[in-house]
C-alpha cells in the first residue's frame, strides 16, 4: 500500500492533464518524467484517466 496522499495524486494528475494539453508528450511520458514509484505512478494515472478518460491510452 503506498503512503502516497490522494491529494497529491490529484494535484499530480492535474499537472499531467495541463501538461499534456499544451503538448509535452503523452500522459505516460509525463508521469515517468515526475520520477516516482511505480505504484505512486499508477495511482496518478488512475486519477488522470478518472478525470480524463479520454486520454487513456488504448492497450494500457
Amino acid at each position: 500500500m503506498s503512503n502516497f496522499p490522494a491529494y497529491k495524486a490529484r494535484i499530480y494528475a492535474n499537472g499531467t492533464i495541463t501538461k499534456h494539453s499544451y503538448g509535452e508528450g503523452t500522459v505516460v511520458e509525463i508521469v515517468a518524467s515526475y520520477g516516482l514509484s511505480a505504484e505512486d505512478s499508477a495511482l496518478i494515472l488512475a486519477e488522470v484517466y478518472a478525470k480524463r478518460p479520454d486520454l487513456a491510452e488504448v492497450g494500457a
